[in-house]
């Protein structure tokens, strides 16, 4: 599917078909498409936690599923992926990382001066690390979903309560769940399939229909122009 019309088609799905299961080969397109995604140092300190609908663990599901705040389309959902990071694990290795990619060229010291001085003074706040790491763990669920969508899955991102689901999974001391890192992926039930290209869209949900999409913001309302507050459209003087 072409970029620009997986992401005119991109929505949740809130409903999937449980009697589909998703094929190892697709399951494995799925999990590789965050790898293409940058990572600062080259280090990809991010797991997935892998939790297929035909190997439920019946004696720990039930609070992963809670932790998931029990959610309808959780409990559907072939394949569940929770992503965390390790700030810790990151740290003792990015400069060696870095080091290494100077030496192969990727990175040139006269350019790069401030990249370099930077990752020689550390990452300092364990907090402002955590979020970077965790913002760039968010671009590979990002992939994760469109790719998803690109082999034909319904996927979307669920909320849960981070401590309760890293307790759920087992994650080690030094992980750290991305609180909106979870993704539900399978195939949608047929009460939850979009419309055909060119056909209405209903007005709301009822039986055997789909709820209508949400209305995007306009580029206007997300975006400023040189500073915040200030219209994208303002020319330059």
């Amino acid at each position: 599917m072409e970029y620009s019309a997986l992401l005119a088609g991109r929505r949740s799905t809130r409903r999937f078909d449980t009697a589909r299961d998703v094929p190892d080969d697709v399951l494995e397109q799925v999990l590789a498409a965050p790898l293409a995604m940058p990572h600062a140092g080259n280090t990809y300190d991010w797991r997935g936690v892998v939790l297929r609908r035909r190997d439920r663990d019946a004696a720990t599901w039930p609070a992963v599923h809670a932790a998931l705040l029990g959610q309808s389309y959780v409990e559907e959902a072939a394949v569940v992926v929770a992503f965390a990071v390790q700030p810790g694990w990151w740290a003792e290795r990015y400069r060696a990382n870095i080091a290494a990619l100077v030496d192969r060229g990727l990175i040139d010291p006269a350019r790069h001066a401030g990249l370099l001085a930077m990752v020689d003074a550390g990452p300092g706040d364990s907090d402002f690390l955590t979020t970077g790491l965790i913002g760039e763990a968010m671009m590979g669920v990002a992939a994760a979903m469109l790719a998803a969508l690109d082999a034909g899955l319904g996927a979307t991102v669920t909320a849960c309560r981070p401590a309760e689901l890293a307790a759920a999974i087992g994650l080690p001391d030094g992980a750290v769940l991305c609180p909106w890192g979870v993704l539900a992926i399978g195939w949608p039930a047929a009460d939850d399939e979009p419309p055909a290209a060119g056909g209405s869209q209903p007005e709301e949900a009822g039986a055997g229909r789909p709820p209508a999409a949400a209305p995007k913001p306009g580029l206007d309302e997300m975006y400023f122009g040189r500073r915040w507050g200030q219209s994208l459209a303002t020319p330059v003087l």
